[in-house]
């Protein structure tokens, strides 16, 4: 076991991931309706992003809350299949680029950035 294996299992906290099934209702209004999975926890280290650090604000992105996560590699596949993260109380979104979810590979693990979307 490597130090941040320890840092996770020592100081990380569980945060949940939501996949979900779309159902298109009406395809000529393209209506999708999403159906949640049951969450699955993963503990991970979870950081507040600082707002100098966030040079890729865009409108319509609470910035304020937003998060950086690091969790081990095997969870990729869960992280981008994932509709929602569910951290600290508030639900958040995987920073997506051309639909493609951004994160960077570090070693064995994955750090991503969450965001809240504003409604």
């Amino acid at each position: 076991m490597n130090e941040l294996d320890e840092l996770i299992n020592l100081e990380g906290i569980w945060i949940k991931f939501f996949i979900a099934k779309e159902a298109v209702d009406d395809p000529f209004e393209k209506n999708v309706n999403l159906t949640y999975t049951n969450p699955i926890p993963v503990k991970a280290i979870v950081n507040d992003v600082s707002l100098a650090k966030i040079s890729w604000s865009m409108v319509g992105v609470v910035t304020d809350k937003a998060k950086e996560i690091v969790i081990d590699v095997k969870w990729k596949n869960l992280l981008e299949q994932s509709h929602k993260i569910y951290v600290d109380g508030d639900y958040y979104l995987g920073w997506r680029q051309n639909g493609m979810l951004q994160y960077k590979l570090e070693g064995g693990y994955i750090r991503a950035y969450l965001y809240i979307k504003k409604a």
